[in-house]
């Protein structure tokens, strides 16, 4: 019996569990790397770090010699489907490494756009002073990776027109992105994650600490004069209907909070279906004589249908969806109760 009812408990979480532990693993793909680059912190540049050691980690540094943007991406939005204004969402930039004696790509957010475009008219005044930049640079923090594709063409392309020579290898710094994803992306889904995954393990909490174990020893505490071999015997003889088995004396299910249901206690039995968008979930639920209610999912009308039958051969408990029943249940219950429950004691 036991084993039976902690298979179902099991069963009726092993479906939710395995989405939110998917979510879970996938989310830790996604982000992990990021998350965990981002609670290390950046790691400052230095003049003797050769870039080609620093491929890949994400790394801060102090840009002074930006030189002139070579390339934008743009971001379309849409309202209600039809497309907006474009606006720029990244900037390139091309950027002097003087310690390294070569070129950097460096791409930030559209947002600072004007920082890098003052940067850089600083840096110019200067030279035309013949001086070097004294203010403050911009600082950057992001992966650090290598230029390719149709960036790495326009890098060189922009170097040519400022007659200066194209490289073949150019590392690019992508400020507020790390692992490919941006940091409002890591910190948000970050959160995301950890809802999800708090989800699962007050799941998994709940089914183990309402253990049908631990629901059996509850019930034999609170009805002592039921013993473990009388429940095993109605369990073996119950009939199995779509987890929930109906026995001479008692119902049981991993579904119901306590697991088991004395039929002695049961007034009436009804079913009902209840829409949930396109879905539609089918209950059965007991009426109990102390007025409690307890109700559980099943499968279909059909095994709804299946399960009331079998309490039809109770003398003591009305079965049906009459809604007579449920007015005279909420308006009269001394009433309903005539209707068998007390008749079915004076014979």
């Amino acid at each position: 019996m036991i084993r039976e009812l902690r298979i179902g408990q099991f069963k009726d979480i092993a479906l939710g569990v395995l989405i939110l532990g998917a979510l879970c693993i996938f989310g830790f793909w996604k982000i992990g790397p990021g998350l965990l680059e981002v609670v290390k912190g950046a790691a400052p540049l230095r003049e003797q770090d050769r870039l080609e050691s620093k491929e890949g980690a994400y790394v801060s540094w102090e840009v002074l010699y930006p030189l002139q943007e070579y390339m934008e991406t743009t971001k379309t939005t849409k309202i209600y489907g039809v497309s907006g204004k474009s606006k720029k969402n990244r900037s390139y930039w091309i950027v002097i490494n003087r310690a390294q004696e070569t070129c950097m790509s460096v791409e930030v957010s559209a947002k600072r756009y004007e920082e890098m475009e003052a940067c850089a008219d600083r840096l110019f005044e200067a030279w035309e002073k013949g001086v070097e930049p004294t203010e403050e640079g911009v600082s950057v923090s992001g992966s650090l990776e290598r230029l390719q594709g149709e960036d790495l063409y326009y890098f060189n392309r922009t170097l040519a027109r400022l007659g200066l020579p194209e490289e073949d290898i150019v590392y690019h710094l992508r400020d507020g992105v790390v692992c490919g994803e941006s940091k409002t992306n890591i910190y948000g889904l970050s959160g995301i994650y950890i809802i999800v995954l708090l989800i699962l393990l007050f799941i998994v909490y709940t089914t183990f600490s309402n253990s049908a174990v631990k629901g059996v020893r509850a019930y034999l505490a609170e009805h002592p004069k039921t013993s473990m071999a009388q429940l095993e015997s109605d369990f073996a003889t119950a009939v199995k209907i779509n987890g929930i088995w109906v026995g001479k004396s008692w119902t049981f299910s991993s579904k119901l909070k306590k697991l088991i249901l004395e039929n002695s206690q049961i007034i009436w039995v009804h079913t009902g279906s209840v829409r949930s968008g396109r879905n539609i979930n089918f209950y059965v639920w007991w009426e109990m004589l102390d007025g409690s209610q307890n109700r559980v999912s099943v499968s279909s009308e059909k095994k709804c249908s299946e399960i009331l039958k079998h309490y039809d051969s109770f003398s003591h408990i009305v079965t049906g969806n009459n809604l007579e029943y449920e007015h005279l249940l909420r308006n009269d219950r001394e009433a309903f109760l005539n209707l068998k429950y007390r008749s079915s004691l004076e014979h």
